[in-house]
């Protein structure tokens, strides 16, 4: 064999021998434990404190009946509640600590509502420019049942 041939092994050979050493260094152990990623991030995600308290909270809890009642019924019944409200675990939990109030901006209304070419054409969209004078959403819409007021 080839003199430049033998260099080109070996150097083959200690860069394979470098990178499995120094893998087996910076790769968790728990890595690909139950799949593509590191085993023990689902202990430390299960022990991250709880923010949210699911749309049920609202409305099972004999708190917010009426309203959870019509957006039961409405077409944003599949949006949970927090999507808007925040995170509510807090005020589940003590109903003394008032949520901040839902955003009823017209940007934020408009992340699922501004006329958008990839959206399917039976979605309720609008063209901000001419729809709703600038007011907002909220002004003529309720957002758990939409429609006019």
């Amino acid at each position: 064999m080839h003199q430049h041939l033998k260099r080109a092994f070996t150097l083959l050979a200690v860069g394979i021998i470098a990178f499995i050493i120094i893998r087996s260094m910076i790769v968790p152990g728990s890595f690909g434990e139950f799949g593509w990623y590191r085993g023990d991030s689902v202990l430390q995600i299960r022990n991250l404190p709880v923010g949210y308290a699911g749309s049920s909270s609202c409305g099972e809890e004999n708190c917010h009946t009426d309203i959870y009642h019509v957006w039961t019924n409405g077409s944003h019944k599949t949006i949970n509640c927090e999507t808007c409200h925040g995170a509510l675990q807090e005020h589940v939990n003590n109903v003394g600590i008032m949520p901040q109030p839902a955003n009823a901006s017209r940007d934020y209304c408009g992340l699922c509502h501004f006329k958008r070419a990839a959206r399917p054409s039976d979605f309720p969209q609008i063209d901000p420019d001419v729809h709703g004078e600038n007011l907002q959403c909220t002004y003529c819409h309720n957002p758990h049942k939409p429609g006019f007021v």
